[in-house]
């Protein structure tokens, strides 16, 4: 991995970095290039599945009871997935974690 010494932006790119920083971060130069990096890094290394990890009790869920990927009630076997970036993910059921199914949610 190298590491980014020095980079230049373009005049009218440095006049929006800056109205940025001063509107959303005090003025604060540094902190809005920092989460501009941030969040440019994690378009480029989206995060990865790490596992799943079965819920034991399902009892509200947040309103849903039927599995985004199949539309097949959560009555038993709810898992919830997790990222490398330490997010979670989910709650699907056993068939779409078995099947590989996606998380959109």
């Amino acid at each position: 991995m190298t590491k980014l010494r020095s980079f230049r932006f373009p005049d009218d790119k440095l006049e929006l970095l800056r109205e940025i920083a001063e509107r959303e971060h005090n003025n604060n130069l540094t902190k809005a290039l920092l989460e501009a990096i941030d969040h440019y890094y994690r378009e480029l290394n989206p995060p990865v599945l790490q596992g799943y990890i079965r819920l034991d009790r399902i009892n509200e869920l947040g309103g849903k009871k039927e599995c985004p990927g199949c539309d097949q009630p959560l009555s038993s076997g709810a898992w919830i997935a997790v990222y490398s970036d330490g997010t979670v993910k989910g709650v699907i059921c056993d068939d779409c974690v078995y099947a590989g199914q996606p998380l959109t949610g």
